[in-house]
């Protein structure tokens, strides 16, 4: 049986007669909000995580878990994260089971083919609720909702808030949180605002430079996904992974002396935050010098087409040069 999600959003209740429930689709930040609110409805409940990748280490574990019924806590919820189609055949081996027990079954987008989606959309006795992507009337729906007690939200602060977090669910619901922390009397400053929005993104972005330094594509995709680029910051972009190489290239061009990377680290000067001195460990292993001079160089070059070519999409240009220093699959123009 489907569910419309904003439906169930509103009212968790509807589903949670279901022993089998499905969430599928590409908005993590929904998916992650109703999940939530099952919890913190059931909080009488025995509630187990479990992920895909569990179940293909020990095919026995969910049985295990279905049967193992405490007699303090008689209501239990599972919830079993990134599933994918091949769960299909476990699915239908549970579906007649009598315990007391709810499975949530958590999976990103399945197409109209899927025998999983097709199962759970044509059973009475099954629930699934599709998480598609918003649209801008949806997150701003959400963000009047979550500070309709606060002052001064007018149409310039909501649109801050939705393009400082790049139009994305999950990212507008950390903001939120910072924002509902921050502005304690509940009345919103848009000075103060950019600036607390702003700290995150500057934040966001340094974790995508260490991402694509440390080689890390599955993380820097993540985090492409929740950071609103903004053009006119394109060579900031660019400065601040150069600053980072170039740190690493002067620890190098000192370790020659100390033959030690700790030690030269604890004299650098300025000093290296301690914070920072686990990811400079990492990523000094990763580059050595000839390949942080080829980046820089590189990178150079990036800037340098940038500024004599203003036909050019810079944030494009800024994109792919982020994934290829990430992947160290670069050309020279």
């Amino acid at each position: 049986m489907i569910f419309k999600s904003f439906e169930i959003e509103n009212n968790i209740e509807k589903i949670l007669k279901f022993k089998f429930i499905l969430l599928y689709g590409e908005n993590i930040g929904l998916k992650e909000i109703l999940k939530k609110k099952i919890i913190n409805y059931s909080n009488d409940a025995d509630i187990i995580n479990l992920y895909q990748e569990d179940l293909t280490k020990n095919k026995n574990v969910l049985l295990s878990e279905i049967k193992n019924i405490s007699l303090f806590v008689p209501k239990k919820i599972i919830i079993v994260n990134q599933i994918n189609e091949k769960f299909f055949s476990e699915v239908e081996g549970f579906l007649d089971s009598k315990e007391n027990v709810t499975i949530i079954l958590i999976a990103d987008l399945l197409d109209k083919k899927s025998e999983l989606r097709n199962l759970f959309e044509n059973e009475s006795n099954l629930a699934v609720v599709p998480c598609y992507n918003d649209n801008d009337i949806t997150l701003r729906k959400l963000v009047q909702t979550e500070l309709k007690d606060f002052k001064n939200l007018n149409s310039n602060t909501l649109n801050m808030i939705l393009s400082y977090s790049n139009s994305n669910r999950k990212t507008i619901l950390n903001n939120l949180e910072k924002i509902k922390s921050f502005f304690d009397k509940k009345e919103l400053s848009e000075e103060s605002l950019e600036i607390l929005l702003n700290s995150d993104r500057n934040e966001i972005f340094e974790n995508i430079r260490d991402a694509a330094l440390d080689g890390n594509k599955t993380k820097l995709n993540h985090l492409f996904s929740s950071f609103a680029f903004s053009n006119d910051e394109s060579f900031l972009y660019l400065n601040i992974i150069n600053y980072r190489l170039t740190k690493l290239l002067d620890i190098h061009k000192q370790n020659v002396k100390n033959n030690d990377f700790n030690v030269t680290m604890s004299k650098m000067r300025p000093p290296i935050f301690w914070k920072d001195k686990p990811v400079f460990q990492r990523l000094l292993k990763k580059w050595d010098i000839s390949s942080v001079i080829d980046a820089l160089r590189y990178l150079g070059e990036i800037e340098r087409k940038l500024r004599k070519n203003s036909s050019l999409n810079n944030l494009t240009m800024v994109k792919n040069s982020i994934t290829n220093i990430c992947t160290n699959s670069w050309t020279y123009f």
